[in-house]
């Protein structure tokens, strides 16, 4: 197929640098880049105007649940989920049942990947075996089957001396452990962020010093063994500080932050009368923790926007706030979430908040990166800053429809996604 699109803003995230320009695809290999270009015979041309061009975007931090909560969401129905909201590429995480402790785990959502053919799905092994926090997984042998990196997530390694040992022997495959920061001796039974909300909701609260001196913990980790830390989530200004801190003198330590962190405060949870899709872990903060997320993210001490897309059956979600279960479905509402907050509102530039979704996260877990380049494959997304739409979760291709979002009048869609030279999903539908 010949493919041009005119007059496109490109997004280059490595260089955080953008430009207007043509762009010819042809048979899924980018053959041209330039003004007025002259082709002949073309199968199709779309009119950029409006349009930016990304190049492989990638979440890497998402929940498919198989095996074992197929109910919740599999690996097709997050593979949909992902190409909808524009993404490439995707690493899903180890807490399934049962979790993805072993070699055989890790080539079967390489097997399944293959056979569902619409996204680059990279697989997370676990910290632990069983993720139970007691013994390292086979994390070699993971790692030769293509795990890119390790977690627990879901659940923090408590015991400092088992995570000592992962960030030592990790570094022999220079892949980063991913830390689900939470002292659970402070936030058992815990639904929502600690402090006056909670107090006046009657709702037993979760401490920001749960993730904050885990934070720390691991950064000091970190720089005893040289090991490349990822800081999952992070939520209050008081991990931030300490984020800020190790980079300053050079430890390997990154870090990722949710759209609805970004952009949701604790006051939600009240506006909305407890509705149970405002229930995430780490919890919606404060004003103050979600400010100092913005000015983080501005000043690159947070390196990658994640969607955390944790999808739940209704059942799981229609129940009291405090027995209902943490996590939203949130792959296909990143993209406009952080074009409206972050581009429109937060005015800050298109290529720096794209490089935290696409450049970025590729580089942390050494997964292919592919630029807007000449002779390169085309493995990109097209999204029109134009196009409104309000967040209706009956639209989602996930299985999971829980949203905060819901109803939100959000500007800067995906409408186009290319993987690996081969449209996967155009205006609403996905192309197999």
């Amino acid at each position: 197929m010949k493919l041009l699109i005119r007059n496109a803003l490109l997004i280059y995230p490595e260089r955080e640098f953008q430009e207007k320009r043509d762009i010819y695809i042809e048979n899924g290999i980018i053959k041209e880049i330039g003004d007025n270009l002259h082709i002949n015979n073309i199968d199709e041309v779309i009119d950029g105007e409006g349009k930016i061009i990304v190049p492989s975007m990638t979440d890497m931090h998402t929940h498919l649940r198989e095996p074992g909560f197929e109910w919740k969401e599999d690996l097709l129905s997050g593979s949909m989920s992902a190409v909808a909201g524009g993404f490439t590429s995707i690493a899903c995480m180890p807490n399934t049942s049962p979790p993805l402790d072993q070699r055989s785990f890790i080539e079967y959502i390489y097997k399944r990947t293959k056979e569902i053919n619409l996204v680059n799905i990279y697989p997370i092994g676990t910290i632990t075996k069983g993720r139970e926090g007691k013994e390292l997984s086979e994390m070699g042998d993971m790692y030769l089957a293509g795990a890119k990196g390790f977690s627990d997530d879901g659940s923090c390694v408590m015991n400092s001396e088992i995570l000592r040992c992962a960030l030592e022997y990790s570094k022999i495959f220079n892949v980063p452990i991913i830390e689900h920061c939470e002292d659970i001796n402070l936030t058992l039974e815990g639904s929502i962020n600690w402090g006056k909300t909670a107090t006046l909701l009657g709702l037993k609260g979760m401490p920001w010093t749960a993730e904050a001196s885990i934070v720390a913990r691991d950064i000091f980790l970190a720089q005893l063994t040289q090991g490349k830390l990822h800081i999952a989530h992070v939520s209050c200004w008081q991990s931030i500080e300490m984020i800020r801190w190790a980079k300053k003198y050079g430890i390997k330590v990154s870090c990722e932050v949710t759209p609805h962190h970004l952009i949701l405060t604790e006051d939600y949870v009240k506006e909305t009368n407890y509705d149970a899709n405002t229930k995430v872990n780490p919890p919606l903060r404060t004003k103050e923790d979600q400010e100092s997320l913005w000015k983080a993210l501005e000043e690159d001490i947070i390196d990658v926007i994640v969607s955390d897309h944790a999808p739940h059956h209704q059942d799981d979600k229609l129940k009291e706030y405090d027995l209902a279960e943490f996590g939203i479905s949130g792959l296909e509402t990143l993209v406009p979430l952080v074009i409206t907050y972050g581009y429109f509102h937060r005015k800050l530039s298109l290529p720096k908040l794209l490089k935290k979704i696409s450049y970025n996260p590729s580089k942390i877990l050494n997964i292919p990166y592919i630029p807007l380049e000449k002779g390169n494959i085309a493995n990109l997304t097209i999204i029109d800053l134009k196009k409104e739409k309000i967040v209706n979760p009956l639209e989602f291709f996930s299985k999971g429809k829980n949203t905060p979002f819901k109803g939100w009048n959000l500007k800067g869609w995906p409408i186009l996604t290319i993987v690996n030279g081969k449209i996967v999903f155009r205006e609403g539908k996905i192309l197999k």
